[in-house]
Order: structure tokens, then C-alpha cells, then sequence
């Protein structure tokens, strides 16, 4: 594959030899040197915030920092953040392929300061990474800084203007003073704030700098003009009335984008031309079935529209298989709801571009996984351990779209011509058009399924014209696109774009919300904050200590803090203690319940939660005075009861990925003191065999009585080493607890309470195993006492079933097979009665409700309780009946009330004339019932949602075979 080329205006410092994994390493190792801890990537999935759909900046797993709620073990971090943004205010889905530098995931490159250095340093060390080490050329850097706002009561930031002046070489013309909306970062309307300084390179020619300065090109989107490093210096704290306070502690928040980094290192135009995406641009080129797709920069195409498109797609592809596979590896499944919705999306719009462009029309998304891990395993290491399991779950998802997408993408290209005719046309123009349409019978027919609104065909064509005259594509036909075809609604908008339409997304969204069947994926992340107060302090100290692993109470603790919540249950309160032996929800494990006395007055705690630091206990009632030592009791029983089930967990996963291998991941998990449940990721069901198997494989090591070894304060790094399993779905820290039951079995980073020995537990018991999402199977135990009590009601049901068998000689499995066998017979015997008694009525039909339409016989009939099935036996018989010349339609009402079936008979002279089919009957019926349908000319079936319009649908068939006739 040729090399892309090199921008030749920055040869002085580019060096293409230069690898993307040099550069990310060369960023860790400046900082480090620099008293920086290297910290690991989060998840994509952000712990513990509901305002956030995706992690979509360096800063997420340090928000509890900046807003006073959490602290960490150093003051200085390094790290790159895996990030995507694809929703909400940071969008860039639509751009992605269609420009050369928008990105779905991407890296971000920060250095942090919690409380420790400021402006000065930052500023320093960036300017000596760029220029002194990187080699950036001075002469085309601009660095800008906050001018102030009136409105916050700011002036201009004079210190860091200042520090760009006397820190570096940098000349006041290229220091530029920015409005609050370039320059001033906030994290939200309320909290930690400060101005930010950003870092602006030119990459223009000498003669485009020379006519045009930098200078008045910088925050203007110019594609060579472009902002290479934000520095956000926060120092104050956002207030309700809009004010700003000083924090007491300053802090350095910033990010570098690490994709354009590395193409401005590499002297590249585009982050597409680097060695990031170069192995997957490749691996998607060598796959496609065109001969002139060779390579990214080798495309024998002539045409320059269509020599762009291919690359687009190439672009989409490569990009979007980054933003799948991360994803997944986080524990997001493809879904029809929230997080999973969102990658379910950019999955089918990546399969979308394979198929219609690069002629791809097998299942290729998840070969291209095996490219991204040799480029990105290295430092993301949960790539290549879940590579089988990403694969499959990414070529399920294929399979499945592939199935639909052919036949979306054809009803597409039929409509959409049509809107384009009737865009900006009235009068007489737009009368030919509609006949046209009207002429155009599968456009016609494709409308018909659209509108299911009205039957009336010259409704369809105005309602259909009037939206189109403003090129506009009907929302009806987006939402047949999504219920039918499976395309989001997003995936519909970037095709009616390539073809300069808008999509009619209020029509779009009227029919979603009839249908109820999604929710918008931004709307289940909104968190309502109007029914917490604030908390209250009532002593001071430092934030909540957890005991709980050694006692089960503590009768010296002090009331730090209080607030008010209003819950479904009503008004209730939130205690915080200065040390506590009941357990916050935390990595699936239930919060502890019991009391906590103050003096003579109890009060029982209902639930034990983690807000940031704080540990929440949840009470119905606040005693006075709250200024005395309080003793906290944990319920000891039902502590005991959740122990058993944690541990059993333990053992459960471990038999798991011993029996079904070490694809096997947890994927979610609950514990509770009457049951567990555990989600992981599996592609196929989990057999009763196999599950008895690991069911007395727990046991057994549950008889061995194993103790737990705990070790505490273990530097994760090492606890890792060791061979412990760290789950995704867990914010680890810097020191973790690790749970051993024998080394070489199950070691967990855990920070959940447990059995002393496996003993404890007694007894273990799987209730149900079954499918949660694609590739996510889930089971649920019992443990302990639980378990006994599932057996023992197991035991009961076998009794009371061998009293109902007690006269008979045979064992039980003999006389329950004998009963069923007799069953079977019998529901035969009956079958056939009653199929007898629906075929006597045909003639009855025939002889009461025969009608002429031009010479044809026409006769309808509806049968009580007959299935489709029912309905396609009976059909042939009525057209054997009728004879020549003859159409028969029977219909019915399936026995849940919920649906309607139609089945239409047409004899073989009509088929033959060319005068009616039935299939073209059928897919009528099946629209005025509310869905569709199909078959052959002589015979064919349909069924819909709407069972209270059947009746009148029997009585339009005459009127219907007359307007086939004509």
C-alpha cells in the first residue's frame, strides 16, 4: 500500500518512522519523570455516573476529585483515556468518514495536578514536550487564554498570559485572549471551573501563512489551523446564582487529542494516514470484493465522486471497529436500549457502508478485530484477553442485520428518487409526478406498508407529496425503515443526507411514541437531582471509614453529616458516621440493613449506600440530639446470608471459566441475602448437564472447607501480577483487597464481605440459566439457607406428585410418561374434531356468502379460533372446493384475541390470466390488519395487530378484487 503523503511543511519535526505506540509511551514517560503516576485508562462505561452515557474525556475518572467527594493516593497523574462521543453535546457520529479528522473513540493524553503545581508548570512543560522534544516548530504554535467575563466577574487571565511570555519564546502576537466559549471550562452549571490555555499549530504552506496570519485562523475550524493541547487551570467553584468562589485547592485538568498528535508527528494531512488506522484501512481494502480497491491510497477509480465515496467508507469502517471493540471489551453489549443502543448503531452503520460501497455482503466487522489488537493490545490488554468474545458477539450482530439490510437498502432506493422528484415542485409539475408514483407499483406497494395509517390511495400519495416537496423524507418511512429493517434512525439520516434530503423526524418520532418500543438511548442517563438536599454537617473529621470487615458493630461513632431525601416511600434521611461496620452497595453486592442507637433512641437502617466518599445510611427516622456516640449494628443474619452468596459467587465464576473456558467474563452480577445472579459472556445456552456438572464441582470444593486468604492494601499492579481476576464493570484504585480461596483456583480483586471457609456456605443450587443480550447468558443460585429451603420445596413438589401416582405399580418418570403419551393422544382426537367441524362450514360459506365481481365468484368467511396453520390447510380445501373462476378469503382470530390471520385462495385460470394473484390480495389484507404478508399466486397467508378490523376487512374483499380487476 503506498504511504500517504507527508505534509511537507512539517518535515522539520515529522518523522513517519515514528510510531503511534513511540509517541503514546514517549507522553507516560515525560510526565513520570516528571513525579507523575501513570494511571490505567477507565472503562468506557463511567462508574458511578448517571449523567454520563459514555466517558468522553480525560477527566471522568477524576471528577469525584474536583468536586471534594473522593481523593487519590498521589498529586500528580499521567494517563491516556479511552473516550467516545456519540451523543449529547459531544456528537461527532455524523461527521465520522465524511471528514478526514472526527473520530467516534479516540485517546486522550492528560497530565494532572490535584492541589499540587498550577499555570506555571503546565504551561512549561508543554511548551518542552512540543518544541524542545518533539520538535514542533516554535514559529507555528499559538497558545490563547481566558479574557475574561463579565458575567462571571472575571477578568482577563493575565497570568497566563503572562507565563506564555516569560515561560517560553512565544511573541505576544501569537498569545490570543478568547471568549469563555473557547477559553473557560466548566463541568457542569454548577462546580469546579477554571479558564483554560490551548495550544493552536499552523500546518499551512509559507505562502497561505504569509497572506492569511495564524493568528486570525485559530478557533475558526480551519482544518490546518487546529488546537493541539487544552490546559485547564480549575480554581473556582460555580455557585447556583451563577457566582464563582476560589476553590481552596487549584487544580490541572488537561487534553491532548492523541490521534492528531500522532498525524502531526508523522507529518501527516489526516489522523487516517496514520499507523493508527493504516492496518485496518488495509484490512478492510484487502477484503472487499472490488478489484480497484487496493489500498486506502490505491484506488484504480476514475471517477472522483465515487473515489471518495470508497474512501469514506474505508474511513467509517476503520474508525468504527475501534469504537465496537472497545466497547464490547468495557461490557457493553449491542442492545435496543441505552449504552448498547448506541453501539448497536455504529455497528450497523459501519456494515452499512461495507455492504452498499465496498460490496462486502458477508459477516467482515469482526475480522477486522484481530488487525485492531495487534496495533492496540499493548496497552489495552482487555482487547486481546476478550478477542474470541468480541469477535463473536460483533459477527452475531452482522449476521443479524445482514439478514434485513439488502432488502432495507432496495425499499430506500425505491422511495427515495421519488422524494427527490417531488422536492421544490408544485401544480401541475407535481400532478405528473404523482402519477408517475402511482404508476410506479413497488414504490406504491412499499407506501402502502408506510401508511398504515389510511387505505386510501390517493391519502398515501398526498400525504407522501406534501412532505416531500420540501425534500423531506416522510417519517413513515423512516419508522418502516427502523420496525422493519432494524436501521436506526440515525443510520436512515446519513443516507437521506448523501442525497441532500432531510428526514421528517416529528412524523418519525409520533410513530415511535405510539409504538413504545425505544426509548431515546441520552434520556435514561438524566439525573434529577431536585429531590436530594444538600448535606448538613454536624461534626467534623475526616470522611467515612468502613469497619465491616472486622466488625459486625462499633459503639463509639460520631455523626459527620445529614441530608433529606424525598423517595416513593416519602421523606427519609441520610446519616453519614465517622466509621461504620455496614457495607455500601458496591460490585453487585446489596448495602447492609440493622440499627444505629442514639442513646436510648434506635432507629433501623433500610439501606447502606456510597455517595463519593461518604457512606449513606439510609433511615426512616432522625433522632435528637445527633451530637452523642452512635452504635451501629449490622443485622448479623442477613450479613451472613449475603457472605455465603458472595463467596459462592466466587466459586461459581471460577467453575464457570474452568468448564466453559477463559472467554467467560462477568458481565454483571447481583448479591443479595436470599439469591444470586450472574451475568457473563457465553454465546451459547449452558446445558442441564453441564450445569449439574458445575453445580457439584462448587459443592465439592464447598465440602473442602477451603479458608479465605485476604490481603489488603496490595498494590494493584502487583494483585494483578499474582494471577487475580479484576472484573470490567469494577473502578479499581491504586491498592486493592484481594479475596483468595486456594491460589490456584479463585483470587478476585473484591472488596465485598465473605465466608471465612467455604464450609460456611453449605450448600449451592442453580435456579435458571438463560439469555440476558447476544453472547450474555445469566444464571441464578441459591447458597445456604436459601439453597436448603430451594430444596426442600423442590422435595415437596416430588412428594405431592407421588401421591397423585400412588395406585399406580409403575416409578414415577414410567406413569408421568404414560400420562402425557395419554394426553397427547387425546389433544389428537380433539385437534381432529375440531379441524372436521371448520371444514363443514366452508360449505356453509359458499352457499350463504358467494358474491359476483365481473363474472368472478368471490366468497369470504371467518372461522372462530382457527390457527394460521389451521387457516393454510383449510384454504386449499376451499379452493378446491370453489373451482374455476373463484377467489376464496377465510380470516380468523388467533385464540389470545391479539392477532388476525388471513389466508386467500385464487384459482389457477385467474393466475394464468394475469388477472389476480393471490400474494397481491394478501399483502393488501395484511396491511389493513395491521401487518403483512405473502405466498404463492394460487394460495397465500397474512396476519396483523389489529383483530377488531377483520370483519370489516371480509367485507372490502369484493370491493378489492374489482379494483385489481381494473
Amino acid at each position: 500500500m503506498p504511504h500517504a503523503p507527508m505534509n511537507p511543511h512539517l518535515q522539520s519535526s515529522a518523522d513517519p518512522s515514528r510510531s503511534s505506540e513511540e509517541i503514546r509511551q514517549d507522553f507516560l514517560q515525560f510526565f513520570q519523570a516528571k513525579g507523575h503516576e501513570v494511571v490505567s485508562s477507565a472503562s468506557l462505561v463511567p462508574e458511578g455516573d448517571g449523567t454520563l452515557l459514555f466517558t468522553n474525556a480525560g477527566m471522568n475518572q477524576f471528577k469525584d476529585v474536583f468536586l471534594g467527594t473522593g481523593q487519590r493516593s498521589y498529586a500528580r497523574a499521567v494517563d491516556t483515556q479511552k473516550c467516545l462521543r456519540v451523543s449529547g453535546k459531544h456528537n461527532d457520529l455524523e461527521e465520522v468518514g465524511h471528514d478526514t479528522y472526527h473520530h467516534t473513540f479516540f485517546e486522550m493524553l492528560g497530565n494532572w495536578s490535584f492541589g499540587d503545581y498550577f499555570k506555571a508548570e503546565a504551561i512549561r512543560w508543554a511548551w518542552e514536550l512540543l518544541v524542545e522534544r518533539w520538535g514542533l516548530a516554535p514559529d507555528r504554535l499559538y497558545a490563547t487564554v481566558h479574557e475574561g467575563d463579565d458575567d462571571f466577574g472575571l477578568s482577563a487571565d493575565a497570568e497566563a498570559y503572562d507565563l506564555w511570555l516569560s515561560e517560553t519564546p512565544l511573541p505576544e502576537e501569537r498569545v490570543l485572549y478568547e471568549p469563555s466559549k473557547e477559553n473557560f471550562w466548566m463541568m457542569g452549571d454548577t462546580g469546579p471551573c477554571g479558564p483554560c490555555s490551548e495550544l493552536h499549530v499552523d500546518l499551512r504552506p509559507p505562502e497561505a501563512r504569509q497572506e492569511t496570519p495564524g493568528r486570525e485562523l485559530v478557533n475558526v475550524d480551519h482544518p490546518q489551523v487546529m488546537e493541539l493541547w487544552n490546559l485547564v487551570f480549575i480554581q473556582y467553584n460555580a455557585q447556583t446564582d451563577g457566582s464563582l468562589e476560589p476553590l481552596d485547592d487549584q487544580h490541572v485538568d488537561t487534553g491532548m487529542g492523541f490521534e492528531r498528535m500522532v498525524a502531526v508527528l508523522q507529518g501527516k494531512e489526516s489522523t487516517y494516514d496514520t499507523d493508527l488506522f493504516a492496518p485496518l484501512l488495509q484490512a478492510m481494502a484487502d477484503r472487499s470484493p472490488r478489484e480497484e480497491i487496493r489500498g486506502y491510497d490505491d484506488l484504480h477509480i476514475e471517477d472522483d465522486d465515487e473515489h471518495e465515496r470508497v474512501r469514506t467508507a474505508l474511513r467509517v469502517v476503520a474508525d468504527h471497529i475501534r469504537a465496537i471493540a472497545f466497547a464490547i471489551s468495557d461490557g457493553v453489549m449491542p442492545s435496543n436500549e441505552g449504552r448498547g443502543y448506541v453501539i448497536r448503531r455504529i455497528l450497523r452503520r459501519a456494515v452499512r457502508y461495507g455492504y452498499q460501497t465496498l460490496e462486502l455482503e458477508e459477516p467482515f466487522l469482526h475480522r477486522l478485530v484481530g488487525p485492531l489488537i495487534e496495533k492496540m493490545g499493548g496497552p489495552f490488554d482487555g482487547l486481546a484477553e476478550q478477542q474470541e468474545f468480541i469477535e463473536q458477539t460483533i459477527r452475531s450482530e452482522e449476521e443479524s442485520f445482514l439478514e434485513t439490510l439488502g432488502t432495507g437498502i432496495e425499499f430506500f432506493e425505491r422511495v427515495v428518487p421519488h422524494v427527490a422528484d417531488f422536492q421544490d415542485t408544485d401544480g401541475e409539475a407535481s400532478d405528473r409526478l404523482l402519477g408517475a408514483l402511482r404508476e410506479d407499483a413497488q414504490a406504491m406497494d412499499l407506501l402502502e406498508k408506510a401508511y398504515v395509517d389510511t387505505d386510501d390511495e390517493n391519502d398515501i400519495l398526498r400525504s407522501f407529496a406534501r412532505t416531500a416537496r420540501g425534500g423531506t423524507l416522510p417519517g413513515q418511512i423512516a419508522f418502516l425503515l427502523h420496525d422493519t429493517y432494524g436501521f436506526p434512525i440515525d443510520l436512515t439520516r446519513l443516507m437521506a443526507r448523501e442525497r441532500d434530503l432531510e428526514v421528517d423526524m416529528e412524523g418519525y418520532e409520533t410513530l415511535m411514541d405510539r409504538q413504545q418500543e425505544r426509548a431515546r438511548a441520552a434520556s435514561d442517563f438524566a439525573v434529577d437531582q431536585s429531590d436530594v438536599q444538600a448535606w448538613q454537617s454536624v461534626s467534623q473529621g475526616e470522611a467515612s471509614v468502613f469497619v465491616g470487615y472486622d466488625q459486625a458493630s462499633v459503639d463509639d461513632a460520631e455523626v459527620r453529616a445529614v441530608r433529606v431525601v424525598e423517595t416513593d416511600e416519602g421523606q427519609q434521611y441520610e446519616v453519614e458516621l465517622s466509621h461504620t461496620p455496614f457495607y455500601a452497595e458496591a460490585g453487585g453486592q446489596v448495602g447492609d440493613t440493622g440499627t444505629l442507637r442514639f442513646g436510648d433512641e434506635s432507629v433501623q437502617v433500610l439501606d447502606t449506600q456510597r455517595e463519593g466518599e461518604r457512606i449513606a445510611h439510609t433511615v426512616d427516622t432522625l433522632p435528637e440530639p445527633l451530637d452523642g456516640p452512635v452504635e451501629a449494628v449490622v443485622d448479623a443474619e442477613r450479613r451472613a446470608h449475603i457472605r455465603a452468596h458472595h463467596t459462592a459467587t466466587h466459586l461459581m465464576h471460577a467453575v464457570l471459566r474452568e468448564t466453559l473456558g477463559e472467554h467467560v467474563q462477568q458481565k454483571g452480577s447481583l448479591v443479595a441475602p436470599d439469591r444470586l445472579r450472574f451475568d457473563f459472556s457465553h454465546f451459547d445456552a449452558v446445558d442441564e448437564d453441564t450445569l449439574r456438572h458445575i453445580e457439584r464441582r462448587v459443592n465439592t470444593v464447598i465440602q473442602q472447607n477451603i479458608p479465605k486468604q485476604e490481603a489488603r492494601d496490595v498494590p494493584i499492579d502487583e494483585a494483578l501480577d499474582r494471577g487475580a481476576t479484576a472484573l470490567f464493570d469494577e473502578q479499581y484504585g491504586d491498592r486493592v483487597r484481594v479475596i483468595t480461596f486456594d491460589p490456584d483456583f479463585s483470587m478476585e480483586l473484591c472488596g465485598g464481605t465473605h465466608v471465612d471457609a467455604t464450609g460456611e456456605i453449605g450448600l449451592f443450587r442453580f435456579v435458571s440459566e438463560g439469555s440476558v443480550a447476544s453472547g450474555v447468558r445469566r444464571v441464578e443460585a441459591v447458597a445456604g439457607t436459601a439453597a436448603l429451603e430451594h430444596v426442600e420445596s423442590e422435595l415437596e413438589t416430588l412428594a405431592r406428585a407421588r401421591r397423585q401416582f400412588r395406585s399406580l405399580h409403575t416409578s414415577l418418570p414410567e406413569a408421568i410418561a404414560e400420562v402425557q403419551e395419554e394426553r397427547d393422544r387425546l389433544a389428537g382426537e380433539v385437534d381432529q374434531l375440531r379441524r372436521g367441524q371448520l371444514s363443514d362450514q366452508l360449505d356453509a360459506f359458499i352457499a350463504e356468502n358467494a358474491a359476483s365481481v365481473d363474472g368472478i365468484t368471490v366468497v369470504t368467511g371467518r372461522l372462530d379460533r382457527a390457527s394460521m396453520d389451521d387457516l393454510q390447510e383449510l384454504g386449499q380445501q376451499f379452493r378446491d372446493k370453489l373451482g374455476e373462476g373463484a377467489v376464496g378469503v377465510l380470516g380468523s382470530v388467533g385464540e389470545d384475541g391479539e392477532k388476525a390471520y388471513v389466508v386467500a385462495t385464487v384459482a389457477d385460470d385467474l393466475v394464468d390470466d394475469g388477472a389476480l394473484r393471490a400474494g397481491d390480495l394478501v399483502g393488501t389484507l395484511g396491511d389493513r390488519l395491521g401487518g403483512g404478508g405473502g405466498g404463492r399466486p394460487s394460495l397465500a397467508s397474512a396476519g396483523g395487530r389489529d383483530p377488531e378490523a377483520l370483519d370489516t376487512v371480509l367485507d372490502g374483499v369484493p370491493a378489492l378484487v374489482r379494483d385489481r380487476l381494473e
